[in-house]
Order: structure tokens, then sequence, then C-alpha cells
């Protein structure tokens, strides 16, 4: 009898067959055996291997995948699963389907469609790339945003869509991206100032930056932007539109600028707007305490309370998230528990109230991060019943 053989080993060759034979069966199988086992060592456990060519059609280098100037009509199918930066700009992609990937990328949070001619989005274009942070949409042929057609993209931080045609976009469109940083709208012919970006409960909680310059707004909402936080106003870029000249644009703009805000400083000699008449005369905005409609040159108002009254002193900082103290005249630090007529409340403003005669003078708020500190004075004058 036979000894028994172990469990994988390889057969042994049957006496009775030819040498080359049994030895050209033998390479077969360890080929095999050893191309099975390289398989299960790169590939994962539930991972498809991926049929996209990385020598013709695009280029891998890691989990980067550029299929840039390839002069592409469509994505490429068979993408790997492991892909985290998508570049297809500078190609032909005029249409992004909803079956543009079959699979769900996960691991994908860069994607750029940038110079395609794109004039079409599916509604579901984004429901298999969930995970994306960065979207760039910008320099193609976009005519409107429709309902929640972003609304997949969760995740999302920054959202580029300048240089399109965009003229129309639903107030929904946006909705969803709860994490929207960035958001770039400029060189489109949008005509309405889309508010509810940035005001009110449906108000997108993380943007911080919101370009729509260079579109066709005539007349911005001036009294709801006057209300608006600081941090909101300092991202609010909306020069080289073909605004409205009016006193209250003036007053609104000098203001930001005495604020140091960088919507106001970095473009202030790109904010013009027509003067009212026929003859549609270009004027900068800045020049209307001066030279056009003599509008009142902007000074900061100071705070004005009555005795007894309670007021709200507002630490309108530029940037969001500061850590805030209040000193009172006299250099007195507000500290919780104080005294009974100053406190600071959750949102870094200081409550004072009632009110007394000895309360005027200056507050000064400090805010500081880390990285970032601000300083705000507030001068508040006390008036005495007579």
């Amino acid at each position: 009898m036979l000894p028994p053989r172990k469990a994988g080993a390889l057969p042994e060759p049957s006496p009775s067959a030819s040498p080359s034979l049994s030895l050209r069966r033998i390479q077969v199988r360890w080929a095999l055996y050893l191309f099975l086992s390289l398989a299960l060592l790169w590939f994962p456990s539930g991972a498809v291997a991926s049929t996209l060519n990385c020598h013709k059609t695009c280029i891998c280098a890691s989990n980067i995948v550029s299929c840039s100037k390839m002069n592409l009509t469509t994505v490429p199918t068979g993408l790997p699963l492991y892909t985290a930066v998508l570049d297809l700009s500078y190609n032909d992609v005029s249409r992004l389907r909803a079956e543009w990937t079959t699979v769900k990328l996960t691991k994908l949070h860069n994607l750029l469609l940038s110079h395609n001619g794109l004039h079409f989005l599916s509604s579901e274009a984004f429901v298999y790339v969930k995970h994306l942070r960065y979207l760039d949409l910008s320099s193609n042929n976009l005519r409107q945003l429709d309902e929640f057609i972003f609304e997949p993209l969760g995740q999302l931080e920054v959202l580029l869509l300048y240089n399109n045609r965009i003229s129309q976009i639903d107030r929904s469109a946006f909705q969803g991206l709860h994490s929207l940083q960035k958001l770039y709208l400029s060189q489109n012919i949008i005509s309405r100032f889309p508010l509810e970006l940035v005001k009110d409960k449906n108000r997108l909680g993380k943007l911080s930056l919101m370009d729509i310059s260079s579109n066709r707004i005539k007349v911005p909402p001036i009294a709801e932007l006057q209300v608006l936080p600081a941090w909101i106003k300092n991202g609010l870029y909306f020069h080289n539109n073909p605004l409205v000249c009016d006193c209250s644009l003036y007053s609104l703009l000098a203001h930001w600028h005495i604020l140091r805000l960088n919507s106001a400083l970095d473009f202030k000699d790109e904010y013009s707007c027509y003067l009212p008449g026929p003859q549609k005369i270009k004027v900068g905005v800045f020049d209307l305490n001066r030279d056009y409609m003599n509008c009142s040159t902007f000074h900061e108002a100071d705070q004005e309370a009555w005795l007894e009254q309670t007021l709200i002193l507002r630490c309108d900082t530029k940037h969001r998230d500061l850590s805030k103290t209040w000193v009172m005249p006299g250099d007195v630090v507000v500290t919780e528990g104080f005294n009974q007529t100053a406190k600071v409340l959750p949102d870094g403003s200081l409550q004072i109230g009632p009110v007394k005669p000895d309360d005027s003078g200056t507050y000064t708020c400090y805010a500081v991060s880390e990285a970032l500190n601000e300083t705000l004075y507030v001068l508040l004058k006390v008036f005495t019943v007579l």
C-alpha cells in the first residue's frame, strides 16, 4: 500500500506517464498555483480589478488618475476603486450622466472636470461619489443648476462653478452641502443675488467664502447684507457687477472697508456702479461721496443707551470660532460672576444692564485663536433722562 499523500502536496507522476509529460503537468500546476497566490495578495477581499488602461487612456500615479487632455468624450470605465483624485479636465465630456461610474468610488475626494464643454449634469451624477471634498466644474457651458443637484455631496468643502453660462439657480440647488466652505460662482450671467446661501435657517452653516463677482447683479440686497456677521461679509465678493449707484451701496462697502474685510479691501478698485440716467456712466463706488452723488462720508456709529436700559454690544469679528474676552472702561476684565450689570453671552457678545451713568466709555473685545487675533473697540454713550 502506498503511503498517504499529505494535504496540499502536488501529485506524483504516474510511473506509466512519460517523464516529459509529467514534468510539463507539474510546471503548469505550479504556474497556476503561483498566479492564484499572487492574485490573492494583490487584490484585497471584495476588491474588483481595474480595467482602466493606465498606459494609454490615463496616467496613474498611486491613487491619482489623470486623464487630462486625452480627447475623451466620455468618462473612462473601469476606474480603480482606490482612486482618490480623478482629473478629467481639458477633454470633451459634454454630459455627465448618472452611469458615468457604475460602482461606488468611496475613496474619491477630488474630481476635476473643468474645460470640457460640459452642459448637462444628471440629477444622479454624484450618487456614487458621496465622499467628494473638492469638485471643479469651472470653465464649462453649464446654464442652470437644478434642484437638489448637489444633495448627495454632504462632505464637499470646495465647489468651483466659475466661468460657465449659469443664469438660473434653483433655491434648493445647494441643499445638503452641510460641509461647504468655499463656493465660486464668478464669471457667469447670474442676475439674482443668492441670499438664501448666507441668511436665515437655510444658509450653508460652514460657508466662509462666496464669490459672485463678474455677473449681472444690479441691485444687491443691501439691508440684508448689512446685518450679516462680519465673518460672512469678509468672504462675500460681488465686485465687477453692473451695480446701480446708490448711497446705501456706498455706505455698505465703506463700512466693510473700515472693518478691513477682505471682500472690500482686496477688490476696492473693482467695485463700480452706473449712475442714474440715460447715459449709464460708470464710476467707482468709493467715489460716490466726493465727485458724484455727494453721499455722506461713512463713520462708524457709537453705541447709545439710556439709563436703566439693557443693551448688547457685539464683538463682530471677521473670523469665526474665536475665543472672546471683554474689557470695560477702566481696564476691568469681564469674568463670570464679575458683577450683575455686565456678562458675556454664549456668542461672545457683551450684555449690559441695567445701564448706569458710569457705564459710558470704550469697551474692548479681544478675540483670539491659536493662529488669529482681532481687537474691536465699541464706544458707549449713556444718556440721562432730563
